[in-house]
């Protein structure tokens, strides 16, 4: 391995690092990261010993971290910190890595400008790379140890495609120090136009990510083009007009959210379009999924349209809903495949008078623009995870939710605090994933992808899990399913439970076994819709109340198909288009999933 001086010197013409107390940086950035929503463009890596935190108003601990963000600089505002109380030890690392994005075009300087606090008499070391995914090889841009003042400072880097001459990502790496003073945090994240944008496959923003308008309109503009004859406004709290429109928003119910005021001097039939940035069309088939929550009530409700504006063709409508729909937020999800440059289109249609307000909200994008390889089959007559070696991790198919508050991480080994958690992986080697409890609260959650499961195959779900510590609070394993309607579209259904553990389970692994074939009911495939399995553990903040989970595998008991897409023996990736035509067909029909929830392992 290079020394850190060589490698400073052979990396001198890509690189500037400049330490000051202003920034004098690009004037009109690309995009910020001002982690006030969610992580945004970064996620937290399962190659560390623990977790950046989002957080406001001061870290926990004394004389140590920021009590305001960075930008805008206020109590209110957010920032991402390291949390370097026990049981953090010395040299322990957590890391953030961004999404990829595209080469550096030649002679353009990609400019990363972000504050930075490092505050505490035991202050470790910040470290900033950039990993070049061409080569594999990660280069250290800025790095800075110890104790700098309780003060925001504002970074610099800059480098060229003189040495990052492939794809790249860009990664934040706190090293904890000799004690608890030692918080690191970070914040407004600024990328010159030079850097390009993410995805690599894209020159436009990677869509993967949730607008719920309570800071303004996001990735949305209005657009006084075409039939548009007025604005969406934001709003909080009740409309103006009695006996139509939300109360509240749907997020929070203190929150924001877009309506059409159709008031005077609105008329029958004007329209108001609301568009998002431009995206990537992937050309996979439901590349994108786009989720959002609509609220229509009042007499006179006129009519919500989306519609996918695709470069090169004509404008064509996606999802369609009129009239009164009740005084509720109601939620929609619609498939996008676009295969060029596309925008989405939010369309309000004032009705016949002014008691038609209606609103949207929480609009969630879902891999949008960020291609996926088609799904190869796999005919085993077993699939799962087991997590990765001890040298590399990896989560196989599952996901976890967009810039969730509680990650699962892989690990090796016994986790930091040896009074819970397991030991090692279960059967005693390999990776396993894990939610560590300390500092942490809420719900983390692990998805498999959208399922069809073939009801003749007799399959089975089977979970190993380790519930140890005094602390521990709840894993829940259950199944999400998705119905199609043929006014709203797809529309995924609340979550069922299909074992729920409580507590202290003992030391070491535990196996849940679950009949699926049990839990369906029925002989046909077409009764059965398609769904998603999620791992939900529940976590408190304490010490001692880890979670894990390993080797999770569906099997079969006889072959069988009939589905084409075999996702693996008895399982199969979901298909929107064969199942709109399963439904709308009327060659299928959905029956009511039967609840088995469980306290035990079987």
């Amino acid at each position: 391995m290079k020394s850190s001086s060589g490698r400073w010197q052979a990396f001198a013409a890509l690189i500037v690092v400049l330490h000051s107390a202003a920034c004098q940086g690009p004037s009109c950035p690309s995009w910020t990261q001002d982690f006030e929503t969610n992580l945004g463009i970064f996620s937290q890596s399962s190659a560390d010993d623990f977790n950046w935190i989002r957080d406001n108003r001061g870290t926990p601990s004394f004389n140590t971290g920021p009590t305001n963000d960075y930008d805008p600089g206020t109590n209110a505002g957010y920032y991402v910190f390291i949390e370097t109380s026990f049981p953090r030890a010395q040299g322990d690392k957590a890391r953030i890595d961004s999404r990829e994005f595209g080469a550096l075009a030649a002679g353009k300087t990609c400019m990363i400008t972000f504050g930075r606090h490092m505050f505490g008499v035991t202050t470790g070391t910040l470290n900033v790379s950039v990993t070049d995914k061409s080569s594999n090889k990660e280069y250290v841009l800025f790095s800075l140890s110890g104790d700098q003042g309780n003060q925001w400072s504002c970074s610099k880097i800059s480098f060229d495609n003189s040495k990052v001459s492939g794809n790249w990502t860009l990664s934040f790496t706190g090293v904890r120090g000799s004690s608890f003073t030692g918080d690191i945090a970070v914040d407004g994240i600024k990328f010159s136009p030079g850097c390009g944008c993410s995805p690599a496959s894209s020159s436009y923003p990677c869509l993967d990510s949730k607008a719920n308008f309570d800071s303004g309109w996001g990735v949305f503009n209005n657009n006084n083009t075409g039939n548009n004859r007025f604005d969406w406004s934001l709003r909080r709290g009740g409309t103006p007009s009695f006996s139509t429109g939300p109360t509240r928003d749907h997020t929070t119910g203190n929150g924001q959210y877009a309506y059409i005021e159709t008031s005077f001097p609105r008329a029958n039939g004007d329209e108001a379009h609301l568009f998002s940035k431009w995206i990537q069309g992937s050309g996979n088939q439901c590349g994108c999924t786009l989720t959002f929550w609509y609220h229509m009530y009042g007499a006179t409700t006129g009519t919500l349209r989306v519609d996918v504006d695709e470069q090169g063709k004509n404008r064509a409508k996606a999802w369609e809903m009129s009239g009164n729909q009740g005084n509720a937020w109601k939620n929609a999800t619609i498939c996008l495949n676009a295969t060029a440059l596309y925008r989405v289109v939010f369309v309000g249609i004032r009705g016949t008078s002014f008691t038609g307000d209606l609103a949207i909200d929480d609009i969630m994008f879902n891999q949008c623009n960020c291609p996926k390889p088609a799904p190869q089959p796999d005919t085993t007559k077993t699939a799962g995870c087991g997590f990765g070696t001890q040298g590399s991790g990896t989560f196989c198919t599952l996901t976890q939710p967009i810039s969730p508050d509680v990650y699962w991480v892989t690990k090796h080994g016994q986790t930091t605090n040896p009074d819970t958690g397991p030991d090692g992986g279960y059967g005693g080697s390999g990776r396993y994933a894990l939610v560590t409890s300390t500092g942490q609260t809420g719900a983390a959650v692990l998805m498999t992808p959208w399922l069809m499961y073939n009801e003749s195959m007799n399959g089975q779900l089977q979970v190993a899990y380790s519930l140890y510590g005094d602390d521990v609070v709840n894993l829940t394993i259950g199944y999400e399913p998705m119905l199609y309607d043929s006014k709203v579209g797809l529309v995924p259904q609340p979550l069922v439970p299909l074992r729920v553990f409580q507590g202290n389970q003992g030391q070491g692994w535990r196996l849940a076994t679950i009949d699926l074939s049990t839990t369906f009911g029925g002989k046909s495939c077409d009764v059965v819709p398609p769904f998603r399995v999620k791992i939900i553990a529940y976590v408190d903040g304490n010490d001692f109340g880890d979670i894990a989970v390993d080797s999770i595998s569906f099997s079969a008991k006889q072959d069988a198909g009939c589905l084409d897409g075999q996702y693996n023996a008895n399982f199969h990736r979901f298909s929107s288009a064969s199942l709109r035509h399963r439904f709308a067909t009327g060659a299928g029909t959905v029956s009511r999933p039967v609840t088995t929830t469980k306290r035990s392992e079987e």
